[in-house]
């Protein structure tokens, strides 16, 4: 193996294992700060899920955008943070940033169809899942 070739295959095992590690950290942070909204607010209302999509959402834009305009981490801490963090914290944050995205470019009406058919399409699986699971 050639030393640039046994350097790129370093870098992709490097950058799946910041992934990984990133993505164990979102997911114990989501599960932490979920229990202790949901327990404190002492509701079946989901409050602890709505705070963990909407600071995910906004926290991933914030980084997201700042990491991208000014370059201060390496591409590979940005996919870290972004695919791993935010992937274990909350997918509904990488849905947020791709619209706000969209319509930054001005794709309104990709933006509209993405955002129907995640929530449209979303919520009749899930019925669909859910009246699966209950004729099994």
């Amino acid at each position: 193996m050639s030393a640039r070739r046994r350097e790129r295959w370093i870098g992709a095992k490097l950058r799946l294992a910041l992934i990984a590690i990133f993505g164990a950290v979102g997911t114990l942070a989501r599960y932490g700060l979920q229990g202790v909204v949901q327990i404190r607010a002492g509701s079946t209302f989901p409050y602890g899920t709505l705070l963990i999509n909407l600071t995910g959402c906004f926290l991933l834009a914030l980084i997201g955008q700042f990491t991208l305009n000014r370059m201060v981490i390496s591409p590979d801490w940005r996919v870290a943070i972004a695919v791993g963090f935010f992937g274990g914290y909350t997918t509904f944050s990488s849905f947020g940033w791709e619209t706000a995205k969209m319509l930054e470019d001005g794709e309104w009406a990709r933006a509209t169809a993405y955002v129907g058919a995640s929530v449209v399409v979303g919520l009749l699986l899930s019925v669909a899942g859910i009246r699966l699971a209950n004729h099994l």
